[in-house]
């Protein structure tokens, strides 16, 4: 019996042999959530860091369930939208940035890959990878670097810095700084820059009564607009329905 799958035989002998070996490696590995899913949407495998950004126990809590039985509606939608268009082109999905709300509460930022198992157009299940952007630092060199980055943008979010403001800060040049960033954490300057925006815009839906035409300019949007395009993008909702959900809960 798999370490972190358990599930039943006859589930998992549908899975390719490598899989397998991926869920074994994955089993505890921190930041790293790693599932696979049958056609129909429930899980067949998952690791400990799936059942703990899913709010469970353990992995045999989730075995069995669907997206919409462990993740806030707009969530749980967003991650089906994405195995349906999976299923119907038949290709993966590489490296998608994507929000998620942690078991605690706060922000998280993941990159996954997804892709199909089993025969070409005869798909049996839907294998994903996601990585949590939420990595240590250590404190020597281009990643000491990084940390100044990162905490340089993070108190000036909300005014138009630029990526050589933030080379500046880190004492690198801006390819130095893009390439450790983007070795750091998966994301480009001008990536990291938006992402810890939206946050503290997502931050302030969640937790004020201003309009959202007032937290887009606090937040250093240029106008609402732009800030819904890109809301509406990542959390695959508008602002105020956002809102108006998390309010639900």
């Amino acid at each position: 019996m798999p370490s972190c799958s358990y599930l039943l035989d006859q589930d998992w002998v549908m899975l390719d042999p490598m899989i397998r070996v991926i869920d074994d490696l994955l089993t505890d590995v921190p930041h790293v959530m790693f599932c696979v899913k049958n056609v129909e949407g429930r899980y067949l495998a998952v690791n400990q860091a799936f059942a703990d950004r899913a709010g469970m126990a353990s992995p045999a809590d989730v075995i069995g369930l669907r997206a919409s039985d462990l993740f806030p509606g707009d969530l749980a939608a967003s991650y089906e939208l994405q195995d349906t268009q999976i299923l119907d082109t038949g290709q993966p999905l590489r490296n998608e940035l994507e929000l998620i709300l942690r078991p605690d509460g706060s922000v998280g930022w993941y990159v996954t890959s997804k892709t199909l198992l089993g025969a070409p157009g005869a798909p049996t299940a839907i294998a994903s990878v996601s990585v949590d952007l939420r990595a240590p630092f250590d404190a020597t060199g281009a990643t000491a670097g990084v940390a100044a980055a990162v905490a340089f943008a993070r108190l000036h979010f909300t005014e138009q810095i630029s990526v050589t403001d933030l080379a500046d800060e880190a004492e690198l040049t801006v390819t130095q700084l893009e390439r450790a960033i983007k070795r750091a954490l998966g994301l480009s300057a001008k990536q990291l820059m938006l992402r810890l925006r939206l946050e503290e815009a997502i931050t302030r839906l969640r937790t004020t009564d201003a309009s959202v035409a007032q937290i887009a300019t606090e937040c250093g949007y240029y106008d609402q607009s732009a800030f819904t395009r890109q809301f509406k993008r990542v959390v695959r909702m508008n602002p105020g329905a956002y809102r108006a959900a998390q309010r639900l809960r």
